[in-house]
């Protein structure tokens, strides 16, 4: 047993991206985590929300600062500038204090090991190592040089070749599994070295991973030998957790967003073509500077859709009395959208900025953000043949259904409602 964990204040937290609630009662009630029942009827297990836009990069901006996105200031893994230069936000483009500053700054020692948005790795008084997005295993994405020579000598990778899925199913299966033993023996490592942590939260990556390229296997019922193992496997490393830990252990399990059966992929960039608000060419070789003057709507995922306005986009030409017409135009014609075979509903959802944003950064927020009904993945691929597509992944994030783990001494984090509140209160409880 590490001694500390026990101690009222000192707590540990896994991250498991992407792992729904409802799949959670699952895989306990069929015997699939015997650990992870053992850790719901000690505590408390609850459903809670993930963040809009439900994309991993945002809820977990959302919880290491306990804020929406207008205050933090990123809103997807992909952002767009004026001038149609895409670009991929990073750690130093969170323009408020995230939990690990506060922890620093009140003289805590904590670690946190591969959570997405921490590249590069800030300089703290534990150590921090860079999760999903980080390009490679370097000085950049882990702040200790003694813990990237552990990591490197353990054979650690950040994620799986996000190629691999799509290409070679069965080389996917054996990078996850061995990117998710790795991370496991890792974090066993670094816990068992009887550091006097304050916290210490450990990100998992191929939960999610798993999810969207192998959830058809668990929804129909067929081929779970891999999806079961893997979970088989997730909760023996559980189980290790504890058994290092005692069982008196602070633990927190949380998850960003929940998972459902992915039917179809929405491409709304050909939906603002084919209703006459977006115009490109070249789009495959240029991106989005193909975008032509004149346009006056684009997407980018998931669900974002701004609307090109004059002063606001270098091509912008929608003015400010044009605007908010515009809008509701598009709102309301986005709510009868379906799917021309089964008549399905796609948009769940159509909201306005105000009704979700609130802070110094609101003007960069999408104008509309479109919640999609379970099954529709929206999608922004510049020429899309099709407004209905398939596509190599099987799962996709809802913003419903994430969960919520905590031990008995941790009521006060067992009231958060959503994700960036289990940053928040997580952060309280340790300060």
């Amino acid at each position: 047993m590490i001694f500390g964990f026990g101690k009222p204040k000192r707590l540990i937290g896994i991250g498991l991206d992407g792992f729904p609630y409802s799949l959670a009662e699952k895989l306990m009630y069929e015997g699939i985590m015997p650990n992870l029942h053992k850790l719901a009827e000690r505590g408390e297990m609850k459903r809670i929300t993930s963040v809009y836009p439900t994309v991993s990069g945002v809820a977990w901006s959302a919880f290491q600062t306990g804020r929406n996105p207008a205050e933090f200031g990123v809103f997807g893994f992909v952002d767009l500038r004026p001038d149609f230069e895409l670009y991929i936000p990073n750690h130093d483009d969170l323009t408020c204090e995230t939990i690990w500053q506060h922890l620093d700054n009140a003289g805590k020692h904590f670690a946190s090991l591969g959570v997405p948005m921490t590249y590069p790795a800030p300089k703290v008084s534990g150590f921090m190592v860079s999760g999903f997005l980080a390009p490679q295993l370097d000085e950049r994405a882990v702040s200790s040089q003694g813990v990237l020579d552990q990591l490197q000598g353990m054979k650690y990778e950040i994620d799986i070749d996000p190629s691999t899925p799509a290409q070679d199913p069965e080389r996917f299966k054996e990078d996850l599994k061995r990117v998710s033993e790795a991370r496991q023996r890792a974090a066993l490592s670094l816990l068992g070295q009887e550091q006097e942590w304050d916290f210490f939260f450990l990100h998992v990556m191929d939960t999610d991973r798993l999810h969207h390229f192998a959830w058809h296997e668990a929804a129909a019922g067929r081929d779970l030998a891999f999806f079961w193992d893997f979970y088989k496997k997730l909760d023996d490393f559980l189980g290790k957790v504890v058994s290092t830990l005692g069982d008196e252990a602070n633990l927190m399990l949380c998850s960003d967003h929940g998972f459902c059966t992915l039917k179809w992929e929405v491409q709304l960039n050909r939906w603002l073509k084919n209703q006459g608000y977006l115009e490109y060419e070249n789009a495959p070789q240029m991106g989005y500077k193909a975008i032509k003057e004149g346009s006056r709507a684009v997407s980018l995922v998931p669900g974002r859709i701004y609307i090109l306005r004059e002063g606001q986009w270098d091509k912008g030409v929608v003015t400010d009395k044009e605007y908010e017409p515009l809008r509701k135009e598009l709102m309301d014609k986005l709510r009868t959208v379906t799917h021309p075979e089964t008549g399905d509903v796609v948009c769940k959802q159509v909201m306005k900025k105000e009704e979700l944003f609130e802070g110094p950064h609101a003007d960069a927020a999408p104008d509309i953000l479109v919640d999609p009904c379970d099954g529709y993945d929206l999608k922004a691929k510049l020429g899309a043949g099709h407004l209905f597509e398939k596509g190599p992944r099987t799962g996709m994030h809802t913003y419903e259904n994430a969960m919520l783990l905590v031990g008995r001494n941790l009521s006060g984090i067992a009231a958060a409602g959503n994700i960036a509140e289990v940053g928040r209160l997580a952060a309280k409880h340790v300060l």
